[in-house]
C-alpha cells in the first residue's frame, strides 16, 4: 500500500520536475553561449588590434 502512495505522489509531481530540468538546462545552455560569445568577440577584437587576419 505504502509502495502505491509513493509512486502516486512521484507520477504526479513527474511533470513538474522535467519542466523545472528543461528550465534550468536550458538556462545553463544559454549562459555558456552567451559566454562564448563574449570570448569570440574578444579575442576577435584582440586580433584585430593586432593585425591579425580574422578567418
Amino acid at each position: 500500500m505504502m509502495d502505491e502512495m509513493w509512486m502516486r505522489n512521484w507520477n504526479s509531481g513527474h511533470e513538474a520536475l522535467c519542466a523545472d530540468l528543461d528550465r534550468c538546462l536550458a538556462g545553463i545552455a544559454g549562459a555558456i553561449s552567451r559566454l562564448r560569445r563574449r570570448r569570440d568577440l574578444r579575442d576577435r577584437n584582440l586580433r584585430a588590434r593586432m593585425g591579425v587576419p580574422t578567418p
